[in-house]
């Protein structure tokens, strides 16, 4: 925080100085314009731009040498510039011919993000992407619509094995491209006071509209590893587990209702029932249940505790 003395420049008038690091990151000169927003009654914003279609946004380039890295380094590389905001990702190197196929697929896994020119040795990747068009409320509700469906296929068909594990894998895959934009978004807008006001989302909504996308991917995760193994239980054993995942999925019905209407009193009951869902997943468990069972039970734990987590955005909001 900086603490400046008003003083009077006129009759009708009072000047205050910038701070001088405020002025040289924004590369301000003397005759430069800077813009005042009254924000409230008690607050004024100075910003070195107007928010016009007409000015020119600045344009962010990173480029990523893949050689010598595994694969799973080179995706986190990509995954951290795509998140920071780089406009043009450029990835190089003498390794690019064995490994084009897997960053391809990487690139794709972000929304907005198209290959623009590929050379033996080099890849460059443009960002098409408008943040100001994304609306946060749509984003998350989206993915919350995913999860459902993930839920309820694996509840009602657990037992007879009949959901789609292809499908789910896809539509978890469709979670995590929204949560690597919301993450984008959301970053950019602690940042960008200008951004955060477009986007009508308030400073203080930034962080528990993060943690609830991130919970939300990680629950599409948790169904999706839920799938796998039970894939591998026999049928006597998922009949006794059919009923808990039914429960699981009543559980994220109820803490979505609450997190849209922002009823805290059922946010709470939700939270309150981890307790005994986590009692029940560890009671199936004897020293002769089958490894694959142990796993899934555990998997349902995670579930529900990410579920109270998102019961926790509810409990907490002001």
């Amino acid at each position: 925080m900086h603490i400046r003395r008003l003083v009077k420049a006129g009759p009708a008038s009072h000047t205050v100085s910038l701070p001088k690091k405020w002025i040289e990151k924004n590369s301000l000169e003397k005759g430069h314009n800077v813009y005042l927003i009254e924000k409230s009654d008690k607050e004024l914003v100075i910003t070195p731009e107007l928010n016009t279609e007409k000015q020119e946004q600045k344009q962010k380039e990173i480029t990523i040498n893949i050689d010598k890295k595994e694969l799973d380094t080179i995706q986190r590389e990509i995954t951290s510039a795509y998140v920071n905001n780089y406009n043009t990702i450029t990835i190089f190197g003498e390794s690019l011919a064995d490994k084009v196929k897997q960053i391809r697929k990487m690139l794709h896994d972000f929304v907005a993000l198209e290959i623009s020119e590929q050379t033996a040795k080099s890849i460059i990747a443009k960002d098409l992407l408008n943040l100001k068009e994304i609306s946060v409320d749509k984003t998350i509700k989206r993915m919350d619509m995913i999860v459902r469906t993930m839920l309820k296929d694996i509840s009602e068909g657990v037992e007879d094995k009949k959901f789609n594990y292809e499908t789910i894998v896809f539509r978890d895959y469709d979670v995590n491209r929204l949560y690597f934009l919301l993450s984008r978004l959301l970053k950019s807008a602690v940042t960008d006071s200008q951004l955060a006001e477009d986007l009508h989302i308030e400073k203080t909504q930034i962080l528990p509209s993060w943690y609830l996308s991130m919970n939300l991917e990680n629950l599409a995760d948790c169904v999706k590893h839920m799938c796998t193994t039970a894939g591998k239980i026999n049928k006597k054993e998922l009949s006794k587990i059919k009923p808990i995942l039914a429960e699981l999925d009543a559980q994220y019905t109820k803490v979505m209702k609450a997190l849209h209407s922002d009823d805290k009193k059922l946010a709470d009951e939700v939270a309150r029932q981890r307790v005994a869902l986590v009692k029940r997943c560890t009671s199936l468990i004897t020293k002769n249940t089958a490894a694959e069972t142990v796993e899934l039970a555990e998997n349902i734990k995670t579930g529900t505790t990410l579920i109270s987590n998102i019961a926790r955005t509810v409990l907490d909001k002001e």
